[in-house]
């Protein structure tokens, strides 16, 4: 798994004074989304069996701080 991985895109935004950014990759299987909040890694997303509008949706909604727990 992971392997031929693509770089498709980055998201950037600035959320509660913190820089929160994604990086979206396609490979085999589908995306994955790696999450960085100020520099430090926040973990993996791998998303199959949807489109890459849906990835790009998913990689939005973390820099906007919409999978934050309240």
């Amino acid at each position: 798994m992971m392997n031929n991985k693509n770089l498709l895109s980055e998201f950037r935004h600035e959320y509660q004074g913190k820089q929160r950014w994604a990086q979206l990759f396609q490979y085999e299987e589908g995306y994955s989304i790696m999450c960085f909040i100020d520099n430090v890694y926040q973990g993996t997303r791998h998303i199959t069996g949807h489109s890459l509008q849906y990835a790009e949706d998913a990689s939005e909604n973390f820099v906007l701080g919409l999978y934050d727990k309240p």
